[in-house]
């Protein structure tokens, strides 16, 4: 097995406004601190050459379990194992690299995904060659479209040789050409053993790549086909459209009665 989790959690602080009693000022401070575990009883393995999308229906986004399946976050309670190379992989923000060519975004990226200085110049051309920015590797990356910025991170990610990688809404890429690719890319690393975890809001991806599915809610978690997880995306977008209409349209009938 690539990956285990053995009755894994996770504890966070937060803060929560403090009950107020009748008029008693308020000698404590406005907030309280409170714990809470947005994961917990876990249990999970992955083995190798295997791809699962994982959905939280609590935080609509897993970060957390993406930390955990790479390393980057200890577990409070429980066991992981990992293998010896795992990444976390994301789309930079252009706050990040907006005074970087594209060159050095890429240097940057395979930096931050554990690769060595020589390991970078030894695979700076095939990185440079999957992302297809040959022609403004020298340019800056401020000036090139957004989908730049994630075809570079995609790049960056399936040449550093990790035995594990989790992407987070980054996993298929560009227009339906470059998206392609990246999904024939990811079948050849499946086939020698590199598993993936994903995170993605496209449903189609999840029936283009998935061989498992993982919902997360709280402390209670469950396997499902592939199929049905691409199912519980589209209704949780339908639902959250639909509370964001709600929201303007209170918001509106507000502005309409403060005008009265």
């Amino acid at each position: 097995m690539l990956l285990t989790m053995s009755d894994v959690g996770v504890r966070v602080v937060e803060l929560r406004e403090r009950k107020r009693g009748g008029k008693l000022p308020t000698v404590l401070g406005r907030q309280v601190k409170e714990q809470a575990w947005p994961l917990r009883h876990l249990d999970f393995s992955l083995g190798d050459g295997q791809t699962v999308y994982v959905l939280d229906l609590a935080t609509h986004r897993p970060a957390l379990f993406l930390r955990l399946a790479t390393g980057t976050l200890r577990c409070d309670e429980g066991t992981i194992t990992l293998p010896p190379r795992s990444l976390l992989a994301r789309p930079a923000g252009r706050r990040q690299v907006r005074s970087l060519s594209v060159g050095q975004s890429i240097r940057m990226m395979a930096g931050l995904y554990g690769m060595g200085d020589k390991a970078i110049d030894r695979r700076f051309d095939e990185m440079v060659d999957f992302a297809e920015v040959s022609r403004v590797v020298n340019r800056p990356i401020e000036s090139q479209h957004r989908q730049v910025i994630a075809q570079v991170a995609f790049a960056a990610a399936i040449c550093s040789r990790a035995e594990l990688i989790a992407f987070d809404r980054c996993a298929l890429v560009g227009d339906r050409r470059f998206r392609n690719k990246c999904a024939r890319r990811i079948a050849e690393l499946k086939k020698s053993g590199t598993g993936f975890v994903v995170f993605s809001p496209d449903a189609r991806q999840v029936l283009e790549l998935a061989d498992r599915g993982l919902v997360l809610d709280g402390d209670h978690s469950r396997e499902v086909p592939p199929a049905e997880l691409a199912g519980l995306l589209i209704a949780d977008k339908k639902e959250q459209r639909q509370r964001h209409r709600q929201r303007r349209r209170r918001r509106r009938k507000q502005e309409g009665d403060s005008e009265v």
